[in-house]
């Protein structure tokens, strides 16, 4: 396949890009790079496919890249398939319809055509310690894991946590079309508080046994801390470990990192739904609650695990990783992208 990379630099950080840019890659990307040896042209005329080489979104900032729009322009013009990662915490809409855009976090309800649910991805140290877990056997209760934070380092993110009311936590995040009209810092605060909201509902079930390790202590995981980022995966893995369901809540995007990490790990996401899109939902084994029925979600776990055989359970729980394998990973999700955005080529239109 012929990539028109609008001379990318070295250091890009759009990971389909990193099979023609591989150095200093991540190891989780090893297959991807190694199995998808693309030819890059010099001209987007000759190209299969073009990929802009910048997240549209800054990840850290959420600036946005407007140059994005000449891309597109020039794509349109000669006819050429355009993939354009805007993968980040941002839900602001970049609607370029005769684009194909890969995002993090899109709304169910908000969702375009040409918008796609891109998986998070660990580092490969994670990867191999949630691959190591053993699917282990059904106890008396389910266990319900979570491992992470409920503080920001956003000063209105925490004011915004402590202050808005509950209920109108549970209708703005349970919209998209509310969510996306809010200050995202607000939507951290808001995700923040629901996250402490659900385990508190879980934890005074005695139907349940939970595993929560909050980890508002230690430095925030996107610190530039090796050691502390190693403890925290480390962290994540023993609470995996204990567990048969992984508690998803978004956070800054309306996404959860722990999803994916779960099915890795051969475990079941509880995913308190507001109003997300999940990558191959249909394959998947999980448990999904509305966000404004939070109160449910005890009797659901508990009434999954209760009927459903130990045999049955372990099934699902490799089913889960299995798909992760097979779906989600790298060197299956971003080469099945890039051939589908190519087939779509004969519907691109040209501008005036």
């Amino acid at each position: 396949m012929k990539i028109y990379t609008f001379n990318a630099a070295e250091d890009t950080r759009v990971e389909m890009l990193w099979s023609l840019r591989s150095q200093n890659r991540d190891k989780i990307f090893s297959q991807f790079i190694a199995e998808n040896r693309y030819t890059e042209v010099d001209s987007i005329q000759d190209c299969d496919v073009a990929i802009y080489p910048n997240k549209a979104f800054t990840p850290e900032t959420l600036a946005f890249d407007s140059s994005v729009y000449q891309a597109a322009q020039s794509a349109q013009t000669y006819r050429k398939p355009l993939i354009i990662d805007a993968t980040s915490d941002s839900d602001v809409l970049l609607d370029i319809p005769w684009a194909n855009i890969l995002r993090n976090g899109l709304y169910k309800s908000l969702k375009k055509s040409f918008e796609t649910e891109c998986p998070y991805w660990s580092n490969e140290r994670t990867k191999r310690g949630l691959d190591s877990l053993d699917i282990s056997p059904k106890g008396k209760k389910p266990v319900i894991g979570f491992c992470g934070t409920t503080s920001s380092r956003g000063k209105l993110a925490n004011l915004s946590k402590s202050i808005v009311p509950d209920a109108v936590t549970r209708l703005v995040l349970s919209q998209g079309k509310l969510s996306r009209r809010v200050d995202p810092r607000i939507i951290e605060g808001m995700s923040l508080q629901l996250r402490e909201t659900v385990m508190k509902i879980l934890a005074i079930d005695s139907r349940l046994e939970v595993c929560f390790d909050v980890t508002n202590n230690r430095q925030s995981y996107y610190v530039h801390n090796e050691s502390n980022k190693i403890a925290l995966e480390n962290l994540f893995i023993t609470n995996t470990d204990k567990s048969d369901y992984v508690l998803c809540v978004r956070g800054g995007g309306n996404f959860s990192g722990r999803f994916y990490m779960a099915l890795n790990a051969g475990r079941i996401p509880v995913v308190i739904d507001t109003d997300g899109v999940i990558p191959y939902e249909e394959q998947l084994h999980l448990i999904k609650v509305p966000v404004n029925s939070l109160n449910k979600l005890p009797e659901v776990i508990a009434e999954h695990f209760a009927t459903t055989t130990e045999q049955e359970l372990k099934e699902m729980k490799r089913e889960n990783r299995l798909a992760y394998h097979q779906l989600l990973s790298p060197e299956k999700f971003l080469p099945n992208y890039i051939r589908q955005c190519c087939n779509k080529t004969s519907g691109v239109a040209v501008s005036s």
